[in-house]
């Protein structure tokens, strides 16, 4: 089968761009209720707490496997399962609609920001919190390399011996000021000459995994897109409402609801194209606001959308109430209509 082009993001007109009002505040905005959840109860929360004999027996958790598919493991026996989470519910013998059925659809939301899940575990903060993640060691590592691999094509004699010398120094959040000190002590190069360009680095390191943190907490776009194809394609082969405003609904917001993957994709690109080429020793300034500006654009999409995504997840075409589904998809299109969440082009 021949290549199917890349989606790329549509860019909005600068009429829609100069017609478009600042964002509202996300945490505020068109709250999000979580089908089959009492209004007042909080969610997630705090812990996989699930309440079927089953689901709380000792040495079973949950993984992802190297193709990424759910599998739920057991200490005895050896036993492991693949699961399809949308129909593990029925392996367990949970009811739909359920509090433990809405937690099984909490799962691989937090496989995504854990390597196991185990009944009982804490449900991972960042599905909680809107807080902006903070960065790891291992994306100030991942920052640093990025930074070592645009430096190797677009440094002078400074820039160069300061990349070798980030080649041969541990990974770790100290790693530019080792650097700067074996290029002194190997290379003979001056503390005046390298220390204003590491310290400009470092902050561009800095800010660069600012952004992999923020990246890595990304809702799952994809699942969300998932989740509304499959309730379309439900509602829509359904004689009593494939005509009604529901599907029609859905229909129209199937082809749409990819622009929050889109984007996340776009700015992680730019993030990552930021840093190769030669402005890189040149304005590392403007890099950085740069990457500043992809980090809060990035947290307001995971903001905007970080709940729905659970909400949609918490969908099951066949039993959900139709109220809490034409719920979810007005919250969706109201996203969709915030066109500065979206923008392209020229900052």
């Amino acid at each position: 089968m021949p290549a199917q082009p890349e989606e790329r993001p549509v860019p909005p007109t600068l009429t829609e761009l100069r017609d478009a009002s600042p964002l509202p505040d996300a945490r505020r905005f068109d709250p999000v209720r979580i089908p089959g959840l009492a209004e007042e109860e909080e969610w997630p929360p705090p812990r996989f707490d699930f309440a079927s004999p089953w689901m709380r027996e000792a040495g079973m958790r949950f993984e992802r496997d190297a193709s990424g598919a759910i599998s739920v493991t057991r200490d005895f026996g050896h036993l492991r399962m693949l699961l399809d989470v949308d129909r593990a519910h029925a392996l367990f013998d949970i009811a739909p609609g359920t509090r433990d059925f809405l937690l099984l659809r909490l799962i691989p939301a937090a496989l995504r920001l854990r390597e196991t899940v185990a009944p009982g575990d804490p449900v991972p903060e960042v599905l909680r919190s809107d807080e902006p993640a903070l960065p790891q060691p291992h994306h100030l590592y991942a920052a640093t390399a990025a930074l070592v691999d645009g430096l190797s094509r677009a440094a002078g004699e400074e820039g160069a011996a300061l990349c070798e010398a980030l080649r041969r120094v541990p990974p770790g959040p100290d790693m530019i000021e080792q650097a700067v000190a074996r290029c002194m002590a190997r290379d003979g190069f001056s503390l005046g000459a390298l220390a204003p360009l590491a310290r400009r680095l470092q902050r561009l390191a800095n800010a660069h995994a600012r952004v992999l943190a923020v990246l890595s907490e990304q809702p799952d776009y994809a699942a969300l897109e998932t989740a509304v194809s499959r309730t379309r394609e439900a509602i829509a082969g359904d004689r009593r409402w494939a005509g009604d405003l529901l599907a029609l609904a859905l229909a129209s917001l199937t082809p749409s609801i990819t622009k929050p993957r889109l984007v996340s994709d776009h700015l992680a690109r730019e993030a990552r194209g930021s840093l190769d080429g030669p402005s890189l020793l040149r304005d590392i300034s403007q890099l950085i606001r740069t990457q500043e500006d992809i980090r809060d654009r990035l947290t307001d999409l995971a903001t905007f959308w970080r709940r729905l995504v659970i909400a949609w997840g918490a969908v099951e075409p066949a039993t959900t109430d139709r109220r809490d589904i034409e719920a979810l998809t007005r919250n969706a299109k109201r996203r969709l209509s915030l066109v500065l969440l979206y923008r392209m082009g020229e900052r």
